[in-house]
């Protein structure tokens, strides 16, 4: 990823004809997202409106939620949009390209995901390394399968630096715990603006998928997993 090029592009067609493109620069070292400076922001954008119970931020340093000034500019788009409109989406990567035609909701949850995990919040950040491949439209089950796999990988990183790993992966839980809070204060926040329910949607189709992940460390949905890897065994 270069930082003059888009790391990942998504294009919407709506049925009318309108297009809407929006390019996503992310700083090829730490993935984080790179976005111009905009003033002044709303109201709902700040802080304490509606913070997060486990937002570790400090007003004084951070006067605003750093999710909400990020998503300001696609909810703005959104605004006047309902979640059950059919959008053809184009999302475009350097490896590869994917299209698909969906439910509005879908395609900004998938859109609002990679804006979220990598706006700099302390507690999403944990899912930034996703955004390295990132997977639009994925599966609940294609979340699981890489949520566990980005934090193997940490837990890895960790014993390299001299830690212990957790490799019960108790952390992970933890972690989603802290992201569902997060969706749902998130959720809230939105729910004091004026906008029809895609994004409202989008949000809670991604806490869905927080919860199904959380939910599948401790089900048989991770037995599934296991057996895929029988020639280790």
């Amino acid at each position: 990823m270069s930082q003059t090029a888009p790391g990942v592009e998504y294009e919407f067609i709506f049925p009318d004809g309108r297009k809407k493109t929006f390019p996503i620069y992310l700083n090829p070292n730490t993935l984080e997202l790179i976005t111009p400076s905009r003033e002044p922001l709303p109201a709902w954008a700040k802080l304490d409106c509606c913070q997060c119970p486990n937002c570790p931020l400090d007003i004084k340093i951070h006067p605003f939620c750093p999710v909400a000034k990020n998503l300001l500019p696609l909810i703005e788009v959104f605004s006047c949009d309902l979640s059950y409109r059919e959008v053809k989406v184009t999302v475009r990567t350097e490896p590869r390209d994917y299209q698909k035609t969906v439910p509005l909701q879908t395609a900004l949850r998938s859109l609002f995901g990679i804006y979220m995990a990598t706006s700099g919040c302390p507690v999403l950040d944990k899912l930034r390394p996703l955004a390295f491949t990132h997977l639009p439209f994925a599966t609940a089950k294609e979340t699981v399968y890489r949520a566990i796999s980005m934090y193997v990988m940490a837990q890895f990183f960790i014993q390299r630096r001299g830690g212990k790993p957790d490799l019960e992966l108790k952390g992970l839980e933890r972690i989603y715990k802290e992201i569902e809070i997060v969706n749902q204060a998130f959720h809230k926040r939105l729910s004091t603006t004026r906008i029809q329910d895609a994004t409202l949607n989008a949000v809670c189709s991604l806490n869905c998928y927080a919860q199904f992940t959380e939910m599948a460390l401790s089900s048989d949905q991770i037995k599934e997993i296991e057996a895929l890897f029988a020639a280790y065994f």
